[in-house]
């Protein structure tokens, strides 16, 4: 199992469309991948919420972001409106992506999340200044797979298309979470943190 997830790591990092070619093929059933959803979600919150404790911010932070329950609730609520948004966006520009093939992708690309903020929780107490780079590095090499993978789930083979697509599923995540944050009232929570 860890050898399965080395080889698909270390696969995707050097040929991205290759490996995910190889994430859907193994297609997973819908109600797998929702509990592998959850769990990259609670992975990403505890990592995120121990790094909060070992080292405290120096000014408070908002509510959204010093709350694990909510922090969890926005995190998980972003990846379910990003997996349908692109699915979508990428349609309505001629894309062929189905949700389980999208769905796949995204929660892979959480995972591999998840191990970039441990290797980079580790590495702060060490070289904090390799950290950031780690962390820095690893969003922008993020965004390149996500296209990746985005142009080979809709079969677009034009990785501009694949762009505009995940431009137009900006904006409904932006809207969706909008509307998710308000319902949350977190406009009334301002920065006031917790006590």
């Amino acid at each position: 199992m860890l050898n399965a997830f080395i080889n698909l790591t270390m696969g995707t990092l050097s040929q991205p469309r290759e490996a995910a070619a190889e994430i859907l093929s193994i297609r997973p059933n819908r109600s797998v991948m929702w509990i592998a959803l959850v769990l990259a979600v609670l992975l990403n919150t505890m990592v995120y919420q121990i790094s909060l404790f070992a080292s405290p911010p120096q000014v408070a932070l908002p509510v959204i972001f010093s709350s694990p329950i909510i922090f969890a609730i926005l995190i998980g609520s972003g990846l379910a409106l990003s997996i349908y948004s692109i699915t979508y966006a990428g349609r309505i520009i001629g894309g062929c992506a189905v949700l389980d093939d999208v769905m796949a992708l995204l929660i892979w690309l959480q995972f591999l999340r998840f191990a970039v903020q441990l290797a980079a929780f580790l590495l702060m107490p060490i070289i904090p200044g390799i950290a950031g780079l780690l962390v820095l590095c690893a969003t922008l090499y993020g965004m390149w797979l996500l296209l990746q993978f985005v142009d080979v789930a809709h079969g677009f083979e034009n990785l501009f298309t694949s762009f505009c697509a995940l431009i137009l599923s900006g904006l409904g995540i932006m809207l969706g979470l909008a509307i998710l944050l308000s319902l949350l009232g977190v406009q009334n929570m301002g920065l006031t943190p917790y006590v």
